[in-house]
C-alpha cells in the first residue's frame, strides 16, 4: 500500500485549493454580471482549446474513432455539458460554499449508479448504511431551501443538486462503455462538445447573454480556465500516479472545506447550521462507503480510471 507521505498531502491539499476555489469563482463571475450559460461555454471552449493545443504539442496519438466518439458524447453531454449548464445556472441562487459543500454528495451518488449499471460492483450493509446516511446529509443540505423557498431561490439549490446526479450518472457510463484512461484528446472533445452544449441552451433559452470585458468577471474565469482546469488535471495525475485512484480521490472531503472557507473568508459568504450538519453527515456516510463498505462481485476490472471515469469532480 502507498504511503500518503508529506509530499503527498501537501499536492492534495494544493488540488482541494484549485478544485475547491472553482464554485466560488463561478458565483462571483456571475454575481460581477456574467451570464451562467455564457459563462460556462467560454471557459470550456478555452479549455478544449488549450488541451488540443497540448495534445498536439506532446504529440499525443489520436484515439480511435469509438472512443473519441463514446468520449465526447458521452463525457460532452453529461459530464460536462449538462452538469456545467445546471451547476453555473445554480449558481445564480446560491453561494459559491453551499455550491462546493453539495458536491460531496457526488461520489455518493456514483457509487449507487454503479451499482446498478456496473456488474462487478456491490454493496455491503455497512455501504448501505453509508449511503443512506449519506442521503439523509443531502436531505439536510437541499430541505430549508425548498422549505423557504420563496421566489424561487429553491430552484438554485435543486438545479445544482442537479448537476451532482448528472456528472456521476456520465462517469459511471463512460467506465462501463469505456475502454481505459482518458487521455488529452479525449478530455479536449469532452469539453468541446460541452461548450457546444452551453451555445446551444443559449439559442434555446434566448436572453441577456452578457460577459462583460472587466476584471470582476475575466478575473475569475482565467482562475476556472488556468487554475480549476488546466492545473488541477496536471496536480490530479500527478496524484493518480503516486498514489492511485482511491486515494488521489480523497480530494474530495476537501473541497467544501477550501470552497467554504474562500467563500466565507473572500467574500462573507453566511454559514448555516444546515450546511455544517449536512456536510458532516455527507462525510460521514463516504466514510462509511469507501473505507469499510464497498466491495465488488466479481474480480476487480484492473484498467486504468481517472478523474472523469472514478467519480471525482472537477467544477
Amino acid at each position: 500500500m502507498v504511503r500518503v507521505g508529506r509530499t503527498e498531502a501537501l499536492w492534495l491539499v494544493a488540488l482541494a485549493v484549485l478544485w475547491g476555489s472553482a464554485y466560488v469563482a463561478i458565483r462571483e463571475g456571475i454575481v460581477a454580471g456574467a451570464s451562467p450559460f455564457a459563462y460556462a461555454g467560454t471557459r470550456y471552449a478555452l479549455v478544449a482549446g488549450l488541451l488540443a493545443l497540448a495534445a498536439t504539442v506532446r504529440r499525443e496519438p489520436w484515439p480511435s474513432r469509438r472512443s473519441l466518439l463514446l468520449s465526447a458524447f458521452v463525457g460532452g453531454t453529461l459530464i460536462i455539458g449538462l452538469y456545467g449548464m445546471l451547476l453555473y445556472w445554480g449558481e445564480q441562487f446560491t453561494t459559491g460554499g453551499y455550491a462546493s459543500v453539495l458536491s460531496g454528495t457526488g461520489p455518493i451518488l456514483t457509487v449507487v449508479f454503479a451499482y446498478f449499471l456496473l456488474p462487478s460492483e456491490r454493496l455491503s450493509r455497512v455501504a448501505v448504511l453509508g449511503i443512506a446516511v449519506g442521503f439523509l446529509g443531502i436531505l439536510v443540505l437541499v430541505l430549508p431551501s425548498l422549505l423557504a423557498g420563496l421566489g424561487g431561490s429553491w430552484m438554485g439549490p435543486v438545479a445544482v443538486m442537479g448537476a451532482f446526479v448528472v456528472f456521476p450518472l456520465g462517469t459511471v457510463l463512460l467506465r462501463r462503455w469505456g475502454r481505459g484512461r482518458e487521455g488529452t484528446w479525449q478530455l479536449a472533445s469532452q469539453f468541446g462538445v460541452g461548450a457546444g452544449v452551453l451555445g446551444l441552451a443559449v439559442l434555446v433559452f434566448p436572453g441577456p447573454e452578457r460577459l462583460p470585458l472587466t476584471t470582476a468577471v475575466w478575473g475569475p474565469l482565467m482562475v476556472l480556465v488556468v487554475f480549476s482546469s488546466l492545473l488541477g488535471y496536471v496536480v490530479y495525475f500527478r496524484l493518480h500516479h503516486r498514489l492511485g485512484p482511491g486515494r488521489a480521490n480523497l480530494v474530495t472531503y476537501l473541497l467544501p472545506l477550501v470552497g467554504v472557507g474562500l467563500g466565507s473568508g473572500l467574500y462573507g459568504e453566511a454559514i448555516t447550521v444546515w450546511e455544517v450538519v449536512g456536510f458532516l453527515l455527507v462525510v460521514t456516510g463516504l466514510s462509511l462507503v469507501f473505507f469499510t463498505g464497498n466491495r465488488s462481485r466479481a474480480p476487480v476490472d484492473r484498467k486504468p480510471v481517472d478523474a472523469m471515469s472514478s467519480g471525482t469532480h472537477t467544477p
